[in-house]
């Protein structure tokens, strides 16, 4: 057991290496993809689909992270990378419609199948000994994601839903594998921070691709600026303090696979979300700043911000026992935000997340330069 801990602790991989980073290229483009479908037409029906197409991606991405994490690369490492970002390339470019046409799903889920397999491979070949994870089960789940691809349109997505739902839940029923994994307690959170830097940068992209597409006068420009602040926060929130609370945590907690199964795995894909959420909101007031969204389109940039933010208070009492007073405080008022935004304009409910995510960040800030500590929430584990 000494010699388990030693592994999971040691420093197998100290940073990301520049195929990992290539890799991450493609995930922008299929991360993008999702966006884009619910910025179109944004319900219920369509966020369901959304997460039912963005799951499988970001669990790939986990497990290639997982497969990469444990080994130096080398030529063999860079190819089976390479092959990994040509198999979610397919699964980017067939996200939009994976759910509504036969071929779409089988170019998804054939992709996802392949990179499965290939994900198996290099574990088996390159780090079994050190990867005894939930994570390999993937395999059985992309066969069954292409399995149900030559159901019918409405049988096809239930058994999609089926499929994905048992991927999410693989690591709660398997983690006791978890303890034979070995990491690198600087390559994980700095690969993790990766993937929320690309789906920080859909607000950016998304929200500028707009306004350099149309006539920007005071309001828009005042709308674009409100937007880029919001994502400035949201940034701070995660690399100010939670970047590195990760790292430390991978330290220091007693379990580190709790960090990684909870932490990583499950908290980052609800960051994930959250920023998503945000980027389609942000660019939807942004194209019509004046008008008063419906429904579910009026809620998206605050409740996807309020996800973003409440997370961290999930992921820190997994780390240290503990919740932020200023950020469950901070989400609350977001989820006030959320409520009022079917009855004002666009433009009032992003100054509003705006001014939530600035005050919150701004008091974080005075209390610990001050020689303060942030208030905490202590609940039981």
């Amino acid at each position: 057991m000494a010699e388990v801990t030693a592994r999971t602790r040691a420093d197998v991989r100290d940073r990301a290496t520049w195929t990992e980073l290539f890799y991450d290229l493609v995930l922008a483009f299929g991360v993008g993809q999702v966006a884009h479908v619910l910025a179109l037409h944004p319900g219920w029906p369509r966020l369901g689909g959304c997460l039912l197409v963005l799951v499988p991606l970001w669990w790939a991405w986990v497990d290639v992270v997982m497969a990469m994490n444990a080994v130096h690369e080398t030529n063999t490492q860079r190819v089976f990378l390479l092959l990994a970002g040509l198999a979610t390339y397919g699964m980017s470019m067939s996200a939009q419609h994976a759910l509504e046409s036969r071929p779409e799903a089988l170019l998804y889920a054939g992709s996802y199948l392949a990179l499965r397999l290939l994900i198996g491979e290099a574990i088996r070949r390159e780090c079994a000994v050190y990867t005894i994870h939930p994570y390999r089960a993937g395999l059985a789940f992309a066969l069954g994601l292409f399995g149900v691809t030559a159901l019918p349109d409405g049988m096809r997505t239930a058994g999609w839903a089926i499929a994905v739902v048992a991927e999410i839940l693989a690591p709660l029923v398997l983690s006791g594998h978890l303890r034979q994994l070995a990491f690198g307690v600087n390559h994980l959170p700095e690969r993790f921070g990766m993937f929320i830097i690309i789906a920080l940068g859909e607000n950016v992209v998304s929200v500028g691709a707009w306004a350099g597409g149309g006539h920007l006068g005071a309001t828009e420009l005042t709308a674009v600026a409100l937007a880029f602040l919001t994502g400035c926060g949201l940034w701070w929130l995660y690399f100010h303090l939670a970047a590195s609370a990760v790292a430390h945590a991978l330290r220091a907690h007693p379990r580190p696979s709790v960090v990684v199964r909870d932490v990583l795995s499950y908290g980052h894909l609800a960051l994930v979300c959250g920023l998503l959420l945000v980027a389609v909101g942000a660019e939807r007031i942004v194209a019509e700043p004046d008008a008063t969204p419906h429904r579910l389109a009026a809620g998206l940039l605050p409740a996807g911000a309020a996800l973003f933010t409440l997370t961290f208070c999930y992921t820190r009492r997994r780390m240290f026992g503990a919740a932020s007073v200023t950020r469950f405080g901070g989400g609350l008022a977001l989820l006030g935000v959320a409520a009022a935004a079917p009855r004002v304009p666009g433009l009032v409910t992003l100054g509003a997340v705006a001014f939530v995510l600035v005050a919150v960040n701004g008091l974080e800030h005075y209390l610990l330069t001050g020689g303060r500590h942030v208030p905490l929430i202590f609940v039981k584990r």
